[in-house]
C-alpha cells in the first residue's frame, strides 16, 4: 500500500510528460508539412498522419488549425527571440549588440525562408477575417512585448539612452525584419547580410545622441 502510495503523485506528472512530449511531435509535424503545402494546402488529417497519430489527437492539443498555425508561431517567434538573446549576451562591446541583434535574427530568418512565405499566407487570411484578426493582433502585441522588454535589458546593460521607446523599436525591429525577408525572398544578393543589424545600431545609437 506504501507503494501504491508513492507512485500516486508520480502518475498525474507522466501524463503531462507524456501530452508535452505529443504535443511537440505535432508541431514538429506541422512545421514540415505547412512548409511542404502551404496553409491552404494543409489539413490535420496531414499533421496528425505525418505524426503518425489520429486526427483526435491533433484536436486534442489543438482547437483548429489556426489554432496550431498560431502555436507554432509562437514557437519560431521563441527560437528568434532565444537565438538573438544568445547572441548579443556573448558581444561585450555595448555600440555592437544591436548589429548582432539584426544579424542573429536575419540569420534565424534565412535558414528557414519558408516560415516567411508562410507567416504571409497566414498574415493575409487572419487580415481579411475580422476573428482571425483580433487574434493576431493579441499575439503580435505580446511578442512586441517580449522584445521590447529585450530592448530594454540589451540598452540598459549598455549603458545607453535611447530618445526610442522600446515598444516602438521592437515594432521598428519587426518592420525591418518582414520587409527585408520579403525583399530578400524576391532578390537574395539585393539585401547585405548585416543591413538589418546596421541600421538597428544607427538607430540606437544616433538617438542617443539626439
Amino acid at each position: 500500500m506504501d507503494t501504491a502510495k508513492d507512485e500516486r503523485p508520480a502518475q498525474p506528472r507522466m501524463r503531462r510528460v507524456k501530452r508535452d512530449q505529443v504535443r511537440k511531435r505535432l508541431l514538429a509535424s506541422a512545421a514540415r508539412v505547412f512548409e511542404e503545402r502551404g496553409f491552404a494546402g494543409t489539413t490535420l488529417e496531414l499533421v496528425a498522419e505525418s505524426a503518425g497519430f489520429s486526427k483526435g489527437a491533433v484536436y486534442s492539443n489543438f482547437a483548429g488549425k489556426d489554432e496550431l498555425f498560431f502555436e507554432l508561431m509562437a514557437d519560431r517567434i521563441d527560437e528568434r527571440i532565444l537565438a538573438t538573446t544568445e547572441a548579443v549576451v556573448s558581444v561585450a562591446s555595448s555600440s555592437e549588440r544591436a548589429e548582432v541583434a539584426g544579424e542573429a535574427l536575419r540569420k534565424r530568418g534565412a535558414e528557414d525562408p519558408e516560415w516567411q512565405m508562410l507567416f504571409i499566407e497566414f498574415w493575409l487570411r487572419c487580415m481579411r477575417n475580422p476573428d482571425l484578426k483580433d487574434r493576431f493582433r493579441e499575439k503580435r502585441i505580446a511578442m512586441r512585448e517580449r522584445i521590447a522588454a529585450q530592448f530594454e535589458t540589451v540598452i540598459r546593460e549598455s549603458g545607453i539612452e535611447s530618445s526610442i521607446p522600446s515598444n516602438e523599436l521592437a515594432i521598428i525591429m519587426l518592420a525591418l525584419s518582414n520587409g527585408l525577408g520579403i525583399e530578400g525572398m524576391a532578390d537574395p544578393d539585393a539585401v547585405p547580410p548585416k543591413l538589418l543589424g546596421t541600421i538597428l545600431r544607427k538607430l540606437i545609437l544616433d538617438s542617443e545622441s539626439d
